[in-house]
């Protein structure tokens, strides 16, 4: 899900730029710089900071260059949310599943998870088969995924890791809830 954030913060501006440029531009370029695509446990992935407002004066703190300005900024960040069903494009494949992009952030699905029968994981295809149906999804196909697991990011490391499904009604391909869909309709008409 994606979520805008309203923040107040001390923000360090080089004293070159403080005092030479626009103040305004330079407190967001300086927050941009450091916060953009990084990853907060209680953030998400932080996709853009839209605007910035200065609410006071600068203080100077001994042996640190920078001039501090309080700030008050918004963001707008990715924060994946458990159950959720999001779209995306399977990156790559391996033996053992699928890597789907959802934007700023890549999930894995396990083999296990992708159709509801065995796959057969096809190499120079980048993909997989469903060994009954046939179907076949590989690299740069559009899916629909659930989120069924999320490691946040630690401070330290800014990792998530986030665990995908695309073993329940209409996840997974367009076409395979289309005929789905079909195959629905044929039964309740007999």
């Amino acid at each position: 899900m994606y979520v805008q954030y309203t923040l107040h913060e001390w923000v360090g501006v080089p004293p070159d730029i403080a005092f030479t440029e626009n103040l305004k531009k330079a407190v967001i370029n300086t927050l941009r710089n450091e916060l953009e695509g990084q990853a907060d446990p209680d953030l998400g992935i932080i996709i853009a900071v839209l605007d910035a407002e200065i609410e006071g004066d600068g203080i100077l703190l001994s042996e640190d260059p920078n001039v501090y300005f309080p700030v008050k900024y918004t963001l707008i960040s990715y924060e994946p949310m458990q159950l959720e069903v999001a779209k995306g494009v399977v990156r790559d494949a391996r033996d053992f599943g699928l890597f789907v992009s959802l934007g700023p952030i890549d999930g894995f699905v396990h083999r296990s998870q992708i159709m509801d029968e065995d796959v057969e994981y096809i190499q120079e295809r980048r993909g997989f088969k469903g060994k009954e149906t046939g179907r076949l999804i590989e690299a740069g196909d559009i899916v629909n995924v659930r989120i069924t697991q999320i490691s946040k990011a630690s401070k330290r490391s800014g990792l998530f890791r986030i665990g995908l499904t695309m073993r329940q009604p209409y996840l997974g391909k367009k076409e395979w809830y289309k005929e789905t869909k079909i195959e629905e309709d044929k039964e309740q008409k007999q």
